[in-house]
């Protein structure tokens, strides 16, 4: 669990215009809460965003669908029964790399919303890699975020993690109170930094 100490507002805290969100509405919460953490990691420490799991998943649906697409091109051309087989081996490696996609979701991905990259200062050694994920339950209240560091020369890897009621975040009217968000990121940030040093 993070330190509860309130860390001093930044210029990009104070500076930017509230966000206001219905705050019954579960998904806005935690999109507005992942979208505000991502600012404060890009924006407040410089980390530099990485896409590659990202990628990675549209990697997975543009073959799948290319799967789908040339099935339906070959049909066309050689109409049933000459295109049986094509149209059999693309209907099984469709569903095949779907499965493979719900697994990459499930383990790779998990709540993982922001991949951040430390870029080394010297620029010759390997980056330094924040992963930040989020869960926040459906009629639930209470948001759960994770930050995970990996090192990038020794690999090794540490996490500290934050769950706080939602009411804590925003006001009566929905509009998220960046400063106090700004603060338990900045705690969370700052355990990891800690560690490093202590290590």
């Amino acid at each position: 669990m993070a330190q509860k100490g309130k860390a001093a507002p930044s210029k990009m805290s104070l500076g930017v215009e509230p966000v206001k969100i219905n705050k019954w509405d579960t998904s806005a919460v935690k999109n507005c809460l992942d979208d505000a953490v991502k600012r404060v990691m890009k924006e407040e420490y410089g980390y530099v965003e990485d896409f590659s799991l990202v990628d990675q998943r549209l990697f997975l649906c543009t073959l799948a669908c290319s799967f789908s697409l040339f099935a339906l091109l070959y049909d066309y051309l050689y109409p049933f029964p000459q295109s049986r087989i094509i149209l059999a081996t693309c209907s099984i490696s469709y569903f095949v790399l779907m499965g493979v996609l719900t697994l990459f979701s499930m383990y790779r991905e998990g709540n993982t919303f922001l991949v951040a990259l430390q870029k080394d200062k010297a620029g010759v050694g390997a980056d330094n890699v924040y992963r930040a994920g989020s869960t926040l339950a459906r009629f639930s209240n209470t948001y759960s975020l994770t930050l995970r560091y990996t090192d990038g020369q020794s690999k090794s890897s540490r996490q500290v993690k934050c769950e706080k009621s939602i009411v804590e975040w925003f006001d009566e009217e929905g509009s998220l109170l960046m400063e106090q968000f700004f603060a338990d990121v900045s705690n969370l940030h700052s355990d990891i930094s800690k560690a490093k040093k202590d290590k």
